[in-house]
């Protein structure tokens, strides 16, 4: 064995993956069985649930010092009754830690059970409101993906009528709200799965970062960002009403900060291709929703209700590298701050 070899066997030995779960309530026995693919298990009982119980930074700000101070290199919290899963993983293996949100958990778990070669003819239900990414890592993926206009906490009953009608093929399921089911995994496989990833990360001296990064290389890179604004006030409605309106209308007068190429009318159940003007039935109809898609690769999906509107906003840029995608996330943050104002003063 050469020196070099010895070296890389030592380092991948010395690893220890040490994973943090945090939950609602204690969870002993996925604890125990994630001690399968772990050398350290600990777990912590956060102390501040959100409104709508999922992860963010906040919720899980003292977990992440506690994984800190004790030397996690993964944290992974869950709630099970509610099939959410959040990732809090490290740039590297000396690195910083990184919030993974929905959308980029989606994209690694999706690319590992493609890569697996376990699912054959596996189809992807997902949120309309998830990224694009997961469309391009679909397709290349040669799994058939099934839009649905999901709401917080519904992907099960969502999740139970597709995968009674496609009995006979595996079906997973992401909802924007960190909700992740797979016809073929339990909820703690699915759990353990991301434990053992990490695991293999690290004795190749890596993480679940870096295999995010991989999708990102493959398929680019899409950043998301979802925005509310008040409608509390009817002058503010009067004027959303009337910007959707002429979206629907002229979608070209956006072309003063981007090129539409088509516009989704999910309250009419088309799709007009900008750039030819051929109209096109759409499966999702009766639904307020409209969603704005340009030549740029960026994309905008308006969700009015009766006190707010959120749009979701996805951009894309190509990288390849772990330099170019940290200047590419500052410029995207820059480019949808430019979307943001822009939307801002029309509505």
């Amino acid at each position: 064995m050469s020196l070099e070899s010895e070296i890389q066997q030592e380092q991948s030995n010395s690893f220890q993956n040490k994973v943090l779960l945090v939950s609602f309530e204690k969870q002993a026995a996925l604890a125990k069985k994630l001690e399968k693919v772990a050398a350290v298990v600990g777990q912590f009982v956060v102390d501040q649930v959100s409104a709508d119980r999922t992860f963010n930074f906040v919720t899980l700000k003292s977990a992440i010092e506690k994984a800190k101070e004790e030397g996690y290199n993964i944290v992974i919290a869950v709630d099970p009754e509610e099939d959410r899963i959040t990732l809090v993983v490290k740039k590297g293996i000396a690195g910083a830690f990184m919030l993974l949100n929905v959308h980029q958990v989606a994209a690694v778990l999706l690319q590992e059970w493609i890569k697996s070669g376990k699912f054959e003819h596996m189809h992807l239900l997902k949120s309309i409101l998830m990224s694009d990414l997961l469309d391009v890592v679909a397709r290349k993926g040669r799994v058939e993906t099934i839009d649905q206009v999901i709401e917080a906490g519904e992907l099960r009953g969502a999740f139970k009528h597709i995968n009674a009608a496609l009995a006979d093929h595996p079906v997973a399921a992401f909802n924007i709200d960190q909700q992740i089911i797979h016809s073929d995994l339990s909820f703690e496989e699915i759990v353990i799965q991301l434990a053992s990833l990490e695991g293999e990360q690290g004795a190749r001296e890596k993480t679940i970062y870096d295999a995010l990064l991989e999708v990102y290389f493959y398929n680019g890179f899409y950043k998301e960002k979802a925005v509310a604004l008040d409608l509390s006030i009817d002058t503010h409605k009067k004027q959303l009403s009337k910007f959707l309106s002429e979206v629907r209308r002229s979608p070209k007068f956006l072309e003063e900060i981007f090129s539409v190429s088509a516009v989704t009318d999910f309250n009419k159940g088309t799709k007009k291709n900008i750039l030819t003007d051929k109209i096109y039935d759409h499966p999702i109809k009766g639904i307020n929703i409209l969603k704005i898609e340009t030549v740029e690769g960026v994309s905008i999906t308006l969700v009015p209700t009766e006190d707010k509107l959120t749009y979701y906003i996805s951009v894309r840029e190509s990288v390849n590298s772990p330099e170019r995608f940290e200047m590419a996330n500052k410029a995207l943050d820059q480019e949808i701050f430019k979307l943001v104002s822009f939307l801002n003063r029309q509505i």
